[in-house]
């Protein structure tokens, strides 16, 4: 299984901040193409490498120390996150599936980390946990095609390939363009196989 895809969120930054539990080491992400603002992309397909932003330490902008708890969440989330990137990137899924656990633990509602576990379960065949963090993001971004993208993947890697190519179309219908990631991804290799995700295709290419 290959990395999946996710846009260019952002750029990198330093992140140096002192944990509720205990102190956490600078971490310093590898810079990239900046998007939105939000965090970088470096991989191909539904998994979101790279990190997020987050400046200064546990100082405000005016350089008084942070003490909102929901901050302190906020990079705590974000911190995680953004190890569990360096581990998936190794190839080291079982820690990775630690950190964006602890990540979502700080915000459940984190929408990248919830991608990039989904991801790492299948990494690891952990097919029940993936379809339960699938369920969980798609419950709260219902109109990201990431989401139904992973679960084509998903059903793809598990047989059930009638809702895999469902799920793929609702990607594609949201948005999702990467033609070139659909005909590549391994995890995709049995829905592919299908008579069924072959008409598709072709009804695809004359629409175009």
């Amino acid at each position: 299984m290959t990395l999946k895809y996710l846009p260019h969120l952002g750029v990198a930054a330093l992140i140096i901040f002192l944990a509720t539990d205990y102190f956490i080491p600078a971490h310093r992400p590898a810079p990239s193409k900046p998007d939105s603002g939000k965090s970088l992309a470096m991989t191909e397909g539904s998994h979101e490498e790279g990190s997020h932003k987050e400046e200064g330490s546990h100082a405000n902008a005016e350089g008084k120390p942070v003490d909102n708890l929901e901050e302190r969440e906020h990079r705590m989330a974000i911190f995680h996150y953004n190890e569990g990137n360096k581990f998936y990137k190794e190839g080291n899924y079982a820690e990775a599936i630690i950190r964006y656990e602890k990540a979502l633990h700080h915000n459940k509602s984190f929408k990248e980390t919830l991608i990039n576990l989904s991801t790492a379960y299948m990494k690891t065949r952990e097919f029940d946990k993936a379809l339960e963090t699938l369920q969980a993001g798609q419950n709260q971004f219902q109109q990201e095609p990431l989401f139904d993208y992973n679960f084509a993947c998903y059903y793809s890697l598990t047989g059930n390939l009638g809702p895999g190519l469902i799920a793929l179309q609702r990607a594609v219908e949201k948005g999702f363009k990467q033609s070139r990631q659909i005909e590549s991804d391994p995890d995709l290799n049995n829905l592919r196989q299908s008579e069924e995700y072959k008409i598709w295709k072709e009804k695809e290419s004359g629409a175009t």
